[in-house]
């Protein structure tokens, strides 16, 4: 019995195409993954308040590792859009908007192979957000 595998159905993106933005996503995954332990490793996560000279050492410090803190969430959002990506990959749904369920263009992709949605999609949840009436999306990044 076949398998059906969603990637060979895509119906605008090729298998080349799928792959390539496979890749993009994997690489730019290991690159965050990399600036994360890089990070982690300088040791920009820990205070020694004993090691701390004075107050403006010490606020120096405080917003130097709030700094790191705002990066590690920033990537940790960004690997699970990065994940998200693969796994539509995997499912066939790869390069369509969750909003709209048309494609996204190509150029997009290329620039973000991460986003969610269109770009006239994306400007509709924007406004919407802008007057109250919706909520933000995972796309922020």
């Amino acid at each position: 019995m076949a398998t059906h595998d969603p990637i060979d159905n895509h119906e605008f993106l090729s298998r080349e195409e799928l792959e390539r933005f496979r890749a993009l996503l994997l690489e730019e995954r290991g690159k965050l993954l990399e600036k994360s332990a890089q990070l982690v490793k300088a040791g920009n996560i820990e205070l020694d308040k004993n090691e701390m000279l004075d107050e403006v050492d010490l606020a120096s410090a405080t917003t130097e590792q709030n700094l790191t803190f705002k990066l590690l969430d920033r990537d940790r959002k960004l690997l699970g859009e990065i994940d998200h990506a693969l796994e539509k990959i995997k499912t066939g749904e790869y390069g369509y908007c969750e909003g709209t369920g048309e494609p996204i263009p190509k150029r997009r992709l290329e620039v973000r192979p991460w986003c969610r949605h269109s770009v006239k999609y994306k400007e509709q949840l924007e406004r919407m957000k802008k007057t109250g009436r919706g909520v933000g999306d995972e796309d922020e990044l």
